[in-house]
């Protein structure tokens, strides 16, 4: 039995803009390992738990739902300063 061809793509060829947007290369910050180095002591201090504990929930060991959105807001903020 012969194998079934792929149906084709409705869209056709892409087509490239004629102007390509400047882009300019991502350059993290030089202080971004200190702004990363304190992220679970801010979280659990800001939770009242215990920095091992944000680890924890951070790879995946526990489940927490306060701490895993206090992770990602911490995050986002050091996006945002990072991006700046």
């Amino acid at each position: 039995m012969a194998p079934k061809a792929r149906p084709s793509s409705k869209r056709g060829p892409s087509k490239e803009s004629p102007r390509k947007r400047a882009t300019r290369p991502f350059q993290p910050p030089s202080d971004l390992a200190s702004r990363l180095r304190g992220l679970y002591g801010r979280v659990a201090r800001s939770l009242g738990v215990d920095p091992s504990y944000v680890s924890r929930v951070a790879r995946g060991e526990r489940h927490s739902r306060s701490v895993s959105k206090a992770l990602g807001r911490e995050l986002n903020k050091i996006i945002r300063l990072a991006s700046r």
